[in-house]
């Protein structure tokens, strides 16, 4: 899948602005605050982004459809991801308004728009485009671990739960490597990382048997030009629910790193009765599974800090380090340079032992 990265967007969050399940519009304005002209959402209208969320820039907030309009978009991206990807029937109103106006409709959920007669309809008459970022390619493989003869440092976000900043934390480690003059590539393996770069496949869409073919194909063509290539986690080998989706990115991307993503003040696994697993189980169990195609080695801890206190989030990330014996920051919050340097100390040593052999 591949989208225009540069067009000016509406962010449709109704409802769930600023909240867990405003995650896709949230990300966009992490990463790529001036693109977002106006955020629609009823229950804040007249406010900022800034007022909101504290970063996104000064985007306004409004009511409507015919409100966001005047601030000329090219499209209007549903924000927002539910828990099984399904489509509010409530939505569809703006939605068909939005097409009218003649601006594309860009959707990361399950429910397609263009499987659906009336957006096709609205999309034909005004010339607008309906992207649906989850729809999978058509060619697909079977994968046969070949990213792990790759010669780039292949880095993989892994999770403790599902929304717990893996995305977030590879972007990060992403653009700073660019900034210090590194070749970095991102592989996005969502929808929201795939409206940020521009690239990329929803991977939980994918077929169960291609989908680490998939995620081997985007790897080993990100590496040809890439000496870093960070691979956007998803989901937990620790969830009932999307365990199948984790395992097939940590054996297509055959990561010879992984960076443990957490957030502080969650105990329990999305909306189940599952507690979440002790950091060090986490980490065992991901280089366990990660050695059928290579080792692997969790190197550094990534935590979503958010509810706590800076004094109180010093000491939660202090108590991950001394229980894992691992560098732990916020990347938002803190910056991601203990993470950099776990990977510099990786790299060094993986070289030292290919040096050796």
């Amino acid at each position: 899948m591949k989208i225009d990265a540069k067009q000016k967007l509406i962010i449709y969050s109704p409802g769930e602005f600023g909240g867990k399940k405003g995650k896709t519009g949230d990300g966009v304005l992490k990463f790529s605050p001036q693109r977002v002209v106006a955020v629609i959402d009823p229950a804040n209208a007249g406010k900022t982004v800034h007022e909101m969320l504290g970063y996104g820039g000064n985007a306004p907030i409004v009511a409507t459809v015919k409100e966001a309009m005047a601030f000329k978009p090219d499209a209007m991206l549903l924000g927002c991801a539910f828990t099984g990807g399904r489509m509010p029937r409530q939505w569809r109103t703006d939605i068909i308004d939005a097409l009218n106006s003649k601006i594309d409709v860009i959707n990361g959920l399950h429910d397609f728009l263009c499987d659906d007669q009336d957006f096709q309809k609205a999309a034909e008459e005004s010339g607008a485009q309906l992207v649906d970022l989850r729809k999978p390619p058509e060619d697909l493989i079977v994968g046969m671990g070949k990213a792990r003869h790759s010669s780039a440092h292949i880095i993989l976000t892994v999770g403790t739960d599902c929304n717990v900043g893996k995305m977030t934390c590879a972007l990060a480690i992403h653009e700073q490597l660019k900034k210090s003059g590194k070749k970095s590539a991102f592989v996005a393996t969502g929808q929201t990382g795939i409206i940020i770069d521009g690239q990329g496949v929803a991977v939980d869409r994918v077929i169960g048997d291609f989908m680490a073919g998939v995620i081997e194909e985007l790897v080993l063509d990100a590496a040809k030009e890439a000496q870093f290539v960070l691979v956007e986690g998803q989901g937990s080998l620790a969830h009932p629910g999307y365990s199948g989706v984790t395992l097939s990115l940590l054996h297509g991307a055959a990561p010879d790193a992984m960076i443990l993503c957490h957030q502080a003040v969650r105990t329990r696994i999305g909306e189940t009765e599952f507690s979440i697993p002790s950091l060090s189980l986490m980490i065992k169990t991901y280089e366990n599974m990660a050695e059928f195609m290579r080792k692997s080695k969790v190197i550094g801890i990534s935590v979503d800090t958010r509810g706590l206190s800076e004094q109180e989030a010093k000491d939660i990330l202090a108590s991950y380090q001394s229980e894992t014996n691992l560098p732990a920051t916020d990347p938002i919050r803190f910056g991601v340079e203990p993470l950099l340097q776990a990977i510099q100390n990786h790299c060094k040593n993986e070289q030292e032992i290919l040096c050796h052999k």
